[in-house]
């Protein structure tokens, strides 16, 4: 079949969560068979011959920029991009669409292009994203009068539009679980975030002094992770003991913003890279210390496709399945557990099992093959359609 993709993302290189997201899911689609038109982003301005997959073709499209009074309005939640529309245009016209796979964030007001034309639609999250809003510090009426508003449009955004789509994809339970109050729960499918793990196979020299935290460090969950870790944990007898690597984007502009500098008591921020693996390959532990977020962490899922253990908060770890992380909720925990800790390759290979088991390609490939056999012919085999009213542009 043809799947019109279509995502707000730039999945090249895939350095990021939501990059990782986007790539895998066009990768998996492809692999079942289908031929996929992918319509992405490319902010970086990547050569895309460097990234081909077998049965994608890439479309561009370019960011629709909002302006601050625009954002204060809400725009962004609700109008659509006359590029993006004459795009999805020029697709139909040379493909027979199937299915269309409409991925990450507030895209829901593009669903009705496609219901007025017969395709069904798959929308994909990437977290419930007002159960993240709820979250955000908000130390003045300000703050919190603009996580109020926030919080207003995101949910007025999914109640509007979700409900049109002929399934959704969530990464979690407890997005499940969340959707599932206003999405009738036949619709909602869920698929965790997901690594192809033959990319995963790396088996770098472990380096025994070194922890690694990777992220995207201007989301604000990861900072206020990293600026907890660095003002509560880390003090001088565990710099004695360990250098920690700030792998990502914004590691560096993090760092200084909480210490003044960019290498702070043998903690050195490196920036973005093009790929994270080897990074977490070669250090001794991966260490995620969230206090919010939602969702599935996919640098958690990296560190068990490549067997380096992990030491979290309960938060970091949140919605995925293995018992064998190093918890510590508390500083004195955290602080504790890294002094005690010196590598266990037993660790490693049981999360690489458990990775196996629930987050590797080959499993959720063929969830994606059962949501689109649900998107196309229902769960008794019959062609269904959803019925949608119109809604202006």
């Amino acid at each position: 079949m043809n799947i019109l993709f279509y995502t707000d993302i730039s999945p090249f290189p895939a350095n990021g969560g939501e990059k990782i997201r986007s790539y895998y899911l066009i990768k998996a689609l492809a692999s079942l068979g289908h031929q996929i038109i992918a319509l992405i982003q490319n902010e970086e301005n990547t050569d895309l011959a460097n990234y081909q997959i077998p049965n994608v073709v890439y479309y561009t499209h370019p960011k629709k920029h909002f302006d601050l009074l625009d954002r204060i309005a809400g725009k962004n939640y609700f109008q659509r991009s006359n590029k993006v529309l004459q795009l999805f245009n020029e697709v139909c016209e040379k493909y027979t669409i199937d299915v269309a796979v409409l991925d990450y964030g507030y895209i829901g007001h593009y669903i009705q292009y496609f219901n007025s034309r017969g395709i069904e639609v798959v929308l994909g999250t990437h977290n419930a994203q007002p159960m993240i809003t709820a979250q955000v510090p908000a130390n003045n009426l300000f703050a919190k009068l603009r996580r109020f508003q926030l919080l207003t449009l995101e949910k007025l955004h999914e109640r509007m539009y979700f409900k049109k789509a002929a399934a959704l994809l969530v990464v979690s339970e407890d997005d499940r679980k969340y959707h599932e109050k206003f999405i009738p729960k036949e619709r909602v499918f869920f698929v965790p975030n997901f690594l192809d793990e033959k990319e995963y196979a790396l088996t770098g020299q472990k380096q025994p002094k070194v922890l690694v935290m990777t992220a995207n460090f201007g989301q604000y969950m990861n900072f206020q992770g990293l600026k907890w870790f660095i003002e509560k944990v880390w003090d001088d007898e565990l710099a004695n003991r360990y250098d920690i690597w700030l792998v990502g984007r914004r590691s560096k502009e993090a760092l200084k913003q909480i210490t003044g500098a960019e290498s702070f008591k043998n903690i050195t921020a490196l920036g973005k890279v093009d790929d994270v693996k080897w990074y977490i390959s070669v250090a001794n532990g991966v260490i995620i210390p969230l206090l919010h977020g939602s969702g599935t962490r996919l640098k958690c899922l990296e560190a068990m496709a490549l067997r380096t253990p992990i030491l979290a908060t309960s938060k970091g770890v949140e919605g995925v399945a293995s018992k064998n992380f190093i918890i510590a909720d508390t500083p004195e925990e955290f602080k504790k557990v890294i002094l005690s800790f010196n590598g266990d390759a037993a660790i490693g290979e049981a999360l690489r099992a458990d990775f196996m088991r629930e987050y590797s390609a080959d499993v959720n490939t063929q969830r994606l093959q059962q949501v689109l056999n649900y998107t196309l012919y229902g769960q008794g085999g019959t062609k269904v359609k959803v019925k949608s009213e119109m809604v202006n542009s």
